[in-house]
């Protein structure tokens, strides 16, 4: 058994007769537990079916935003620090039906559409409102140059 009281039949965590979770991993605790294998301890991880190298990182794939034309896309500055994403949507949503909606740094953000009627629109219609008390510059999306230079 794994826990050395239990080899007695005492288990000082459990009680008599009974295991706690230290022992009843263990390979020959007559078929109790989770065992099957080596018995390792609950903090140890195992290399097989483990959740190690299934990192939590952020922005692995590609946002809407990335994956739209730059022809459907506006760009949009002069963001409130923080907003809702939900409520920048429907603000947008007034000049068409709008796909995505998305903040970054400084302020700036991009919001998609699915034609290029309703990205005139948004330009037209929304360039200079006011989104929670902040006035909002929309323009068309331009691609930003490489370091490169070209």
């Amino acid at each position: 058994m794994g826990c050395w009281e239990a080899q007695k039949g005492f288990c000082p965590r459990k009680g008599k007769g009974k295991g706690c979770k230290w022992c009843e991993g263990a390979p020959d605790s007559a078929g109790k537990g989770k065992g099957g294998g080596v018995w390792q301890p609950q903090f140890q991880k195992s290399w097989g079916g483990s959740s190690w190298g299934k990192g939590k990182g952020k922005g692995k794939g590609k946002t809407p935003a990335k994956k739209t034309d730059n022809e459907l896309k506006v760009w949009v500055g002069g963001l409130p620090q923080k907003f809702s994403f939900k409520a920048l949507q429907a603000h947008f949503d007034q000049a068409g039906k709008s796909t995505w909606a998305e903040g970054g740094k400084g302020g700036n953000g991009s919001v998609c559409y699915t034609t290029e009627a309703e990205v005139y629109n948004a330009m037209t219609l929304l360039n200079g409102s006011v989104f929670e008390g902040h006035i909002l510059q929309v323009d068309q999306w331009v691609k930003k140059p490489t370091k490169g230079g070209t």
